[in-house]
């Protein structure tokens, strides 16, 4: 491929990502990708020869480079669960501040096709036990596993870990997949919904602890990780 053929799919790609996540698969018109490319419609199938292919092409693309990362933080041994759940909460907001469209782009795929997505996952990231040889750095159960030791501990309530982490996948994404009826709902401008989000990063957190931890422990954690924001912050 040359620089210019290059250059030219990455504009198709751009063009195609802004229309996919602002109408959807369904909704999106090829015609409408090549003008917001600035190329004509056989110029476009000329690159990606049908409206599936692109999609598949972008969603891949931001699969592996948006969402893959924050999955390895959840099955990274060498991180404590503590310091997962802050990251993957502060990555997902901070992702999806920057593409507030992607989660709708991502569900439409999820739901379409489960199993794509899963196969993409396994590749990147061992989804379960038996996967673990083919990612020597990671771990499917390290979340889990780290949460049982903390109960063992007496730190944390008697939760299971995989209602946690549900629950806190749906406090991250709750705000985006419903942006407009959030805003709408408490009459927010732009400015303002992204504040809220910014905020909602740190609410995420704290309710993700108050589930998880025992009172005395929270308070504990509480009184140390105000202290870190506020010499972050000085």
């Amino acid at each position: 491929m040359t620089k210019k053929d290059h250059n030219t799919e990455e504009v198709i790609k751009e063009a195609a990502r802004i229309v996919f996540q602002r109408e959807g698969f369904a909704g999106a018109r090829m015609q409408e990708i090549a003008d917001e490319a600035g190329i004509n419609k056989m110029m476009l199938h000329y690159y990606f020869r049908s409206k599936q292919h692109l999609f598949d092409v972008i969603f891949e693309e931001d699969y592996s480079t948006l969402m893959v990362p924050l999955a390895v933080i959840l099955r990274n041994p060498e991180l404590h669960v503590e310091e997962q759940i802050i990251r993957f909460v502060r990555g997902y907001h901070e992702t999806m501040i920057e593409h507030p469209r992607l989660p709708l782009f991502l569900i439409h795929e999820f739901a379409k096709n489960p199993h794509k997505v899963l196969e993409m996952a396994q590749k990147a990231i061992p989804v379960s036990k038996s996967e673990e040889p083919a990612h020597p750095n990671l771990s499917a159960t390290t979340f889990m596993d780290q949460i049982e030791e903390g109960k063992a501990l007496g730190r944390y309530n008697d939760v299971d870990a995989r209602q946690l982490a549900v629950s806190m996948l749906g406090m991250c994404t709750h705000a985006f997949i419903s942006r407009i009826s959030v805003r709408t709902a408490y009459e927010m401008t732009d400015e303002q919904y992204v504040k809220f989000l910014e905020e909602r990063k740190e609410h995420v957190v704290d309710h993700t602890f108050r589930i998880l931890m025992k009172p005395d422990y929270y308070g504990k954690w509480k009184n140390k990780y105000q202290k870190e924001k506020d010499n972050t912050s000085t």
